[in-house]
Protein backbone atom coordinates (compact mmCIF):
# COMPACT_ATOMS: atom_id res chain seq x y z
CA UNK A 1 0.00 0.00 0.00
CA UNK A 2 2.76 2.16 0.81
CA UNK A 3 4.72 1.70 -2.62
CA UNK A 4 1.36 2.47 -4.23
CA UNK A 5 0.81 5.64 -2.54
CA UNK A 6 5.14 6.70 -3.08
CA UNK A 7 4.10 6.01 -6.75
CA UNK A 8 1.40 8.10 -6.84
CA UNK A 9 2.85 10.73 -5.33
CA UNK A 10 5.93 10.64 -7.96
CA UNK A 11 3.48 10.70 -10.43
CA UNK A 12 1.86 13.91 -9.10
CA UNK A 13 4.66 15.64 -8.92
CA UNK A 14 5.85 14.72 -12.63
CA UNK A 15 2.77 15.83 -13.65
CA UNK A 16 3.43 19.49 -12.02
CA UNK A 17 7.18 20.00 -13.07
CA UNK A 18 8.04 22.38 -15.15
CA UNK A 19 11.42 20.82 -17.40
CA UNK A 20 14.48 22.56 -17.36
CA UNK A 21 17.17 21.73 -19.39
CA UNK A 22 21.12 21.70 -17.64
CA UNK A 23 21.80 25.85 -17.22
CA UNK A 24 25.36 26.03 -18.56
CA UNK A 25 26.08 22.39 -18.52
CA UNK A 26 26.26 22.78 -14.61
CA UNK A 27 23.01 23.39 -12.77
CA UNK A 28 20.03 20.94 -13.01
CA UNK A 29 16.59 22.39 -11.11
CA UNK A 30 14.88 19.47 -8.96
CA UNK A 31 11.32 20.83 -9.78
CA UNK A 32 10.25 18.08 -7.43
CA UNK A 33 12.20 20.29 -4.51
CA UNK A 34 10.07 23.19 -4.60
CA UNK A 35 11.23 25.61 -1.16
CA UNK A 36 9.08 28.61 -2.18
CA UNK A 37 6.95 30.63 -3.92
CA UNK A 38 5.16 33.70 -4.44
CA UNK A 39 4.07 36.85 -7.21
CA UNK A 40 7.59 36.59 -8.39
CA UNK A 41 7.68 33.11 -9.13
CA UNK A 42 9.16 29.78 -7.48
CA UNK A 43 12.61 28.64 -5.64
CA UNK A 44 13.78 24.83 -6.62
CA UNK A 45 16.35 23.25 -5.14
CA UNK A 46 18.94 22.96 -7.78
CA UNK A 47 22.31 20.62 -8.14
CA UNK A 48 25.67 21.09 -9.33
CA UNK A 49 25.89 17.96 -11.46
CA UNK A 50 29.36 18.26 -11.55
CA UNK A 51 30.57 18.65 -7.81
CA UNK A 52 27.09 16.82 -6.82
CA UNK A 53 26.53 20.20 -5.07
CA UNK A 54 22.69 21.66 -3.89
CA UNK A 55 21.50 24.98 -4.27
CA UNK A 56 18.54 26.99 -4.62
CA UNK A 57 17.62 29.25 -7.87
CA UNK A 58 15.13 31.56 -7.60
CA UNK A 59 12.88 31.27 -11.06
CA UNK A 60 10.88 34.58 -12.31
CA UNK A 61 8.78 34.98 -15.24
CA UNK A 62 9.74 37.76 -17.83
CA UNK A 63 6.04 38.22 -18.39
CA UNK A 64 5.74 39.64 -14.57
CA UNK A 65 4.57 43.02 -13.97
CA UNK A 66 7.01 44.30 -12.04
CA UNK A 67 9.68 42.27 -12.69
CA UNK A 68 12.45 42.37 -9.36
CA UNK A 69 15.13 39.53 -9.96
CA UNK A 70 18.07 41.43 -11.65
CA UNK A 71 17.77 43.97 -8.92
CA UNK A 72 17.86 41.69 -6.30
CA UNK A 73 20.85 39.98 -7.65
CA UNK A 74 22.66 43.18 -7.98
CA UNK A 75 22.01 44.28 -4.28
CA UNK A 76 23.26 40.35 -3.38
CA UNK A 77 26.25 40.98 -5.05
CA UNK A 78 27.09 44.49 -3.29
CA UNK A 79 26.28 42.52 0.06
CA UNK A 80 28.00 39.55 -0.39
CA UNK A 81 31.13 38.15 1.52
CA UNK A 82 28.94 39.81 4.72
CA UNK A 83 27.88 37.85 7.03
CA UNK A 84 24.06 36.06 7.15
CA UNK A 85 23.64 37.05 3.53
CA UNK A 86 23.24 34.35 1.11
CA UNK A 87 25.90 34.31 -1.77
CA UNK A 88 24.91 33.94 -5.93
CA UNK A 89 26.69 32.28 -8.50
CA UNK A 90 24.70 32.83 -11.37
CA UNK A 91 21.90 35.43 -13.36
CA UNK A 92 20.74 34.45 -16.85
CA UNK A 93 17.75 34.53 -18.94
CA UNK A 94 16.74 31.24 -19.96
CA UNK A 95 13.44 30.84 -22.58
CA UNK A 96 11.29 33.98 -20.84
CA UNK A 97 12.75 33.44 -17.44
CA UNK A 98 15.04 34.80 -15.30
CA UNK A 99 17.20 32.92 -12.79
CA UNK A 100 19.36 33.74 -9.72
CA UNK A 101 21.42 30.54 -8.54
CA UNK A 102 22.37 31.03 -4.74
CA UNK A 103 23.12 29.14 -1.68
CA UNK A 104 20.49 26.55 0.01
CA UNK A 105 19.79 27.47 3.36
CA UNK A 106 17.74 26.07 6.03
CA UNK A 107 13.61 26.60 6.86
CA UNK A 108 12.64 29.85 7.02
CA UNK A 109 11.17 30.93 11.06
CA UNK A 110 7.75 31.60 10.36
CA UNK A 111 7.57 26.98 8.90
CA UNK A 112 10.04 26.64 11.98
CA UNK A 113 7.64 28.41 14.91
CA UNK A 114 4.83 26.18 13.34
CA UNK A 115 6.79 23.39 14.12
CA UNK A 116 7.13 24.29 18.01
CA UNK A 117 4.89 22.30 20.15
CA UNK A 118 3.86 25.78 21.91
CA UNK A 119 3.74 28.04 18.62
CA UNK A 120 5.94 30.48 19.96
CA UNK A 121 9.41 31.11 20.67
CA UNK A 122 11.58 31.26 24.49
CA UNK A 123 12.62 34.72 25.60
CA UNK A 124 16.40 33.83 25.00
CA UNK A 125 15.56 32.67 21.49
CA UNK A 126 13.98 35.67 20.77
CA UNK A 127 16.76 38.05 22.16
CA UNK A 128 19.30 36.23 20.37
CA UNK A 129 17.06 36.84 16.94
CA UNK A 130 16.96 40.33 17.20
CA UNK A 131 20.68 40.53 17.88
CA UNK A 132 20.99 38.85 14.55
CA UNK A 133 18.64 40.81 12.48
CA UNK A 134 19.54 44.10 13.99
CA UNK A 135 23.20 43.27 12.69
CA UNK A 136 22.01 41.93 9.40
CA UNK A 137 20.56 45.51 9.21
CA UNK A 138 23.05 47.44 10.22
CA UNK A 139 25.49 45.60 6.97
CA UNK A 140 22.60 46.39 4.39
CA UNK A 141 22.58 50.15 5.81
CA UNK A 142 25.79 50.49 5.58
CA UNK A 143 25.59 50.01 1.99
CA UNK A 144 23.04 52.31 1.71
CA UNK A 145 19.99 49.72 1.06
CA UNK A 146 16.52 49.23 2.94
CA UNK A 147 14.97 45.71 2.89
CA UNK A 148 11.25 47.02 2.77
CA UNK A 149 10.05 43.76 3.73
CA UNK A 150 10.84 42.14 6.80
CA UNK A 151 8.98 39.12 8.08
CA UNK A 152 9.58 35.72 9.36
CA UNK A 153 9.45 33.83 5.78
CA UNK A 154 12.11 35.84 4.88
CA UNK A 155 14.92 34.90 8.16
CA UNK A 156 16.15 31.43 7.23
CA UNK A 157 18.75 29.32 9.29
CA UNK A 158 21.32 27.82 7.88
CA UNK A 159 21.52 24.25 6.28
CA UNK A 160 23.53 23.07 8.88
CA UNK A 161 21.21 23.64 12.12
CA UNK A 162 24.44 23.43 14.50
CA UNK A 163 25.86 26.78 12.93
CA UNK A 164 23.48 29.78 14.90
CA UNK A 165 23.55 32.08 12.02
CA UNK A 166 20.33 33.33 10.66
CA UNK A 167 20.15 35.20 7.16
CA UNK A 168 18.38 37.60 5.77
CA UNK A 169 16.75 37.51 2.41
CA UNK A 170 15.10 38.61 -0.43
CA UNK A 171 15.70 41.88 -1.60
CA UNK A 172 13.10 42.20 -4.80
CA UNK A 173 11.21 45.01 -2.92
CA UNK A 174 14.60 46.99 -1.56
CA UNK A 175 15.87 50.17 -2.80
CA UNK A 176 18.75 53.21 -2.09
CA UNK A 177 17.87 54.97 0.73
CA UNK A 178 21.44 56.93 0.06
CA UNK A 179 24.17 57.66 -2.89
CA UNK A 180 26.90 56.21 -2.03
CA UNK A 181 29.13 58.52 -3.70
CA UNK A 182 27.99 61.57 -1.97
CA UNK A 183 26.46 60.13 1.44
CA UNK A 184 22.87 62.16 0.78
CA UNK A 185 19.92 60.75 2.32
CA UNK A 186 16.64 60.43 -0.17
CA UNK A 187 14.13 63.54 0.33
CA UNK A 188 11.03 62.88 2.93
CA UNK A 189 8.09 62.39 1.03
CA UNK A 190 4.51 61.26 1.64
CA UNK A 191 1.23 59.29 -0.15
CA UNK A 192 4.15 57.00 -0.87
CA UNK A 193 2.46 53.35 -2.19
CA UNK A 194 2.50 51.04 0.48
CA UNK A 195 5.37 48.72 0.07
CA UNK A 196 6.18 45.40 2.47
CA UNK A 197 4.02 42.77 4.18
CA UNK A 198 0.96 45.09 6.27
CA UNK A 199 1.55 42.49 9.34
CA UNK A 200 5.07 44.11 9.88
CA UNK A 201 5.20 47.61 8.20
CA UNK A 202 5.94 50.22 10.23
CA UNK A 203 2.88 52.70 11.19
CA UNK A 204 5.06 55.43 9.04
CA UNK A 205 4.53 53.45 6.05
CA UNK A 206 0.76 52.77 7.04
CA UNK A 207 0.43 56.72 6.52
CA UNK A 208 2.27 56.55 3.25
CA UNK A 209 5.75 58.41 4.34
CA UNK A 210 8.64 57.30 2.52
CA UNK A 211 10.42 54.97 4.31
CA UNK A 212 13.93 54.55 5.97
CA UNK A 213 16.54 52.70 8.20
CA UNK A 214 13.89 53.34 11.51
CA UNK A 215 11.10 51.56 9.27
CA UNK A 216 13.10 48.29 9.04
CA UNK A 217 13.89 48.51 12.86
CA UNK A 218 10.63 49.38 13.66
CA UNK A 219 9.35 45.57 11.36
CA UNK A 220 11.99 43.36 13.28
CA UNK A 221 10.67 44.62 16.55
CA UNK A 222 7.09 43.39 15.16
CA UNK A 223 8.82 40.19 14.10
CA UNK A 224 9.96 39.61 17.22
CA UNK A 225 7.07 40.44 18.96
CA UNK A 226 5.25 38.00 17.02
CA UNK A 227 7.61 35.40 18.23
CA UNK A 228 7.74 35.72 21.84
CA UNK A 229 3.61 35.77 22.03
CA UNK A 230 2.83 33.51 19.05
CA UNK A 231 0.26 36.08 17.16
CA UNK A 232 -0.19 40.10 16.80
CA UNK A 233 -3.01 42.50 18.72
CA UNK A 234 -3.88 43.16 15.29
CA UNK A 235 -3.99 39.40 13.94
CA UNK A 236 -7.61 38.37 12.74
CA UNK A 237 -9.10 41.75 11.96
CA UNK A 238 -11.55 41.03 9.54
CA UNK A 239 -13.13 44.00 7.40
CA UNK A 240 -15.45 43.79 4.12
CA UNK A 241 -12.59 45.80 1.78
CA UNK A 242 -8.60 45.59 1.97
CA UNK A 243 -8.23 49.09 2.44
CA UNK A 244 -10.29 49.04 5.43
CA UNK A 245 -8.24 46.25 6.98
CA UNK A 246 -5.38 47.59 6.05
CA UNK A 247 -6.30 51.14 7.97
CA UNK A 248 -7.92 48.96 10.99
CA UNK A 249 -4.11 47.28 11.32
CA UNK A 250 -2.25 50.84 11.59
CA UNK A 251 -4.99 51.91 14.16
CA UNK A 252 -4.14 48.65 16.53
CA UNK A 253 -0.07 49.63 15.93
CA UNK A 254 -1.02 53.31 16.93
CA UNK A 255 -2.60 52.04 20.00
CA UNK A 256 -0.02 49.97 20.75
CA UNK A 257 2.47 53.09 20.49
CA UNK A 258 0.27 55.75 22.33
CA UNK A 259 -1.11 53.88 25.19
CA UNK A 260 2.79 52.47 25.50
CA UNK A 261 1.69 48.87 25.79
CA UNK A 262 5.49 47.91 24.61
CA UNK A 263 6.12 48.60 28.53
CA UNK A 264 4.59 45.17 29.17
CA UNK A 265 7.40 43.52 27.47
CA UNK A 266 10.56 41.95 29.23
CA UNK A 267 13.16 45.23 29.42
CA UNK A 268 15.28 45.09 25.92
CA UNK A 269 12.04 44.69 23.71
CA UNK A 270 10.41 47.52 25.54
CA UNK A 271 13.30 49.62 25.66
CA UNK A 272 13.69 49.17 21.94
CA UNK A 273 10.54 49.81 20.95
CA UNK A 274 10.56 53.34 22.88
CA UNK A 275 14.08 53.99 21.10
CA UNK A 276 12.88 53.14 17.61
CA UNK A 277 9.66 55.19 17.85
CA UNK A 278 11.52 58.00 18.80
CA UNK A 279 13.53 57.84 15.55
CA UNK A 280 13.60 60.49 13.13
CA UNK A 281 13.77 60.02 9.30
CA UNK A 282 17.00 60.60 7.92
CA UNK A 283 18.72 59.60 11.30
CA UNK A 284 21.08 56.78 11.75
CA UNK A 285 19.81 54.02 14.48
CA UNK A 286 22.06 53.23 17.10
CA UNK A 287 23.11 49.45 16.17
CA UNK A 288 25.40 48.64 18.93
CA UNK A 289 23.22 50.48 21.76
CA UNK A 290 20.55 48.14 20.83
CA UNK A 291 22.70 44.55 20.90
CA UNK A 292 24.29 46.28 24.11
CA UNK A 293 20.53 46.28 25.94
CA UNK A 294 19.80 42.87 24.50
CA UNK A 295 22.80 41.46 25.55
CA UNK A 296 22.47 42.78 29.20
CA UNK A 297 19.16 40.58 28.90
CA UNK A 298 20.89 37.91 27.53
CA UNK A 299 23.20 37.80 31.05
CA UNK A 300 20.33 36.13 32.71
CA UNK A 301 21.18 33.07 30.99
CA UNK A 302 24.95 32.91 32.14
CA UNK A 303 24.63 29.97 34.52
CA UNK A 304 23.57 27.27 31.66
CA UNK A 305 26.88 26.19 30.09
CA UNK A 306 27.95 27.35 26.97
CA UNK A 307 26.55 24.70 25.00
CA UNK A 308 22.90 25.13 26.52
CA UNK A 309 23.26 29.10 26.04
CA UNK A 310 24.00 29.70 22.58
CA UNK A 311 21.44 26.63 21.28
CA UNK A 312 18.43 28.19 19.73
CA UNK A 313 14.88 26.55 19.90
CA UNK A 314 14.82 25.19 16.90
CA UNK A 315 18.11 23.15 17.53
CA UNK A 316 16.28 21.48 20.93
CA UNK A 317 14.67 18.46 20.29
CA UNK A 318 12.62 18.73 22.90
CA UNK A 319 11.05 21.78 22.06
CA UNK A 320 10.22 20.73 17.94
CA UNK A 321 6.62 18.92 17.03
CA UNK A 322 9.21 17.46 14.30
CA UNK A 323 13.10 17.31 13.94
CA UNK A 324 13.85 20.98 11.96
CA UNK A 325 15.78 18.64 9.47
CA UNK A 326 12.10 17.31 8.63
CA UNK A 327 10.41 20.36 7.82
CA UNK A 328 11.37 20.19 4.17
CA UNK A 329 9.67 16.49 3.68
CA UNK A 330 6.64 18.21 5.80
CA UNK A 331 6.47 20.76 3.16
CA UNK A 332 6.72 18.22 0.05
CA UNK A 333 4.14 16.78 1.55
CA UNK A 334 1.84 19.49 2.00
CA UNK A 335 2.87 20.21 -1.74
CA UNK A 336 1.92 16.67 -2.74
CA UNK A 337 -1.44 17.11 -0.73
CA UNK A 338 -2.06 20.80 -2.81
CA UNK A 339 -1.37 18.89 -6.11
CA UNK A 340 -3.57 16.12 -5.07
CA UNK A 341 -6.38 18.03 -4.11
CA UNK A 342 -6.05 20.47 -7.34
CA UNK A 343 -6.01 17.60 -9.37
CA UNK A 344 -9.31 16.11 -7.81
CA UNK A 345 -10.96 19.62 -8.00
CA UNK A 346 -10.00 19.27 -11.46
CA UNK A 347 -11.71 16.11 -12.39
CA UNK A 348 -14.54 17.52 -10.24
CA UNK A 349 -14.91 20.40 -12.32
CA UNK A 350 -14.74 18.10 -15.64
CA UNK A 351 -17.45 15.83 -14.31
CA UNK A 352 -19.26 18.18 -13.94
CA UNK A 353 -18.77 19.68 -17.30
CA UNK A 354 -19.39 16.36 -18.86
CA UNK A 355 -22.69 16.29 -16.89
CA UNK A 356 -23.87 19.59 -18.21
CA UNK A 357 -23.35 18.58 -21.66
CA UNK A 358 -25.32 15.10 -21.06
CA UNK A 359 -27.95 17.75 -19.56
CA UNK A 360 -28.15 20.17 -23.16
CA UNK A 361 -28.16 16.63 -25.08
CA UNK A 362 -31.01 15.03 -23.58
CA UNK A 363 -32.88 18.79 -23.90
CA UNK A 364 -31.82 18.56 -27.36
CA UNK A 365 -33.28 15.34 -27.74
CA UNK A 366 -36.49 16.52 -26.32
CA UNK A 367 -37.03 19.11 -28.34
CA UNK A 368 -36.79 17.45 -31.47
CA UNK A 369 -39.14 14.65 -30.45
CA UNK A 370 -41.59 17.54 -29.27
CA UNK A 371 -41.02 19.34 -32.95
CA UNK A 372 -42.00 15.67 -34.83
CA UNK A 373 -45.57 15.77 -32.78
CA UNK A 374 -46.61 19.45 -33.79
CA UNK A 375 -45.58 19.06 -37.24
CA UNK A 376 -48.19 20.56 -39.51
CA UNK A 377 -49.89 18.56 -42.03
CA UNK A 378 -49.41 20.09 -45.69
CA UNK A 379 -53.23 20.51 -47.10
CA UNK A 380 -51.57 20.42 -50.76
CA UNK A 381 -50.22 16.68 -50.54
CA UNK A 382 -53.54 15.60 -49.15
CA UNK A 383 -55.36 17.23 -52.15
CA UNK A 384 -52.88 15.72 -54.46
CA UNK A 385 -53.61 12.50 -53.15
CA UNK A 386 -57.48 12.71 -53.00
CA UNK A 387 -57.53 14.21 -56.52
CA UNK A 388 -55.67 10.90 -57.58
CA UNK A 389 -58.53 8.70 -55.63
CA UNK A 390 -61.38 10.42 -57.24
CA UNK A 391 -59.26 10.16 -61.02
CA UNK A 392 -59.08 6.50 -60.05
CA UNK A 393 -63.24 6.17 -58.47
CA UNK A 394 -64.21 8.10 -62.17
CA UNK A 395 -62.03 5.30 -64.35
CA UNK A 396 -63.39 2.49 -62.73
CA UNK A 397 -67.11 4.05 -63.04
CA UNK A 398 -66.59 4.45 -66.80
CA UNK A 399 -65.67 0.66 -67.14
CA UNK A 400 -68.38 -0.43 -65.67
CA UNK A 401 -71.13 1.74 -67.27
CA UNK A 402 -69.73 0.35 -70.65
CA UNK A 403 -70.18 -3.47 -69.51
CA UNK A 404 -73.93 -2.56 -68.18
CA UNK A 405 -74.30 -1.08 -71.83
CA UNK A 406 -73.08 -3.99 -73.71
CA UNK A 407 -75.31 -6.34 -71.59
CA UNK A 408 -78.48 -4.51 -72.39
CA UNK A 409 -77.73 -4.86 -76.11
CA UNK A 410 -77.51 -8.14 -75.74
Amino acid sequence: MENNNNKKEEEIIKKNQKEYSIIDEKYKILTDHRLGGGSFGYVYKCLDIKQNKEYSIKVESNNTTNPRLLQEYKILKLLEGNEGIPNTYLFKNIGGESIIIMDLLGPNLEDILQDTKIKKFSLKTCLMTLKQIIERLNIIHKEGIIHRDLKPENLLVSKNIRNSLIYLIDYGLSKKYKDNKNGIHIPFKDERPITGTIRYISINTHKGYEQSRRDDIESACYIILYFLNGKLEWDGIKCKTKEEKIKKIMEKKEEFQNNKEYKNLPRSFSLIFEYVYGLNFEEKPNYEYMCDIINKDLEQFEAESNYEKSLYDWQSIEFMVEPIFMIEEIKRKELIKKLLEEEEKKKLENQNKEKEKEKEKEKEKTKEKAGDHKKPVNKNNDKGANNKDNSSNNKIKKVQNKKNMKNNNK
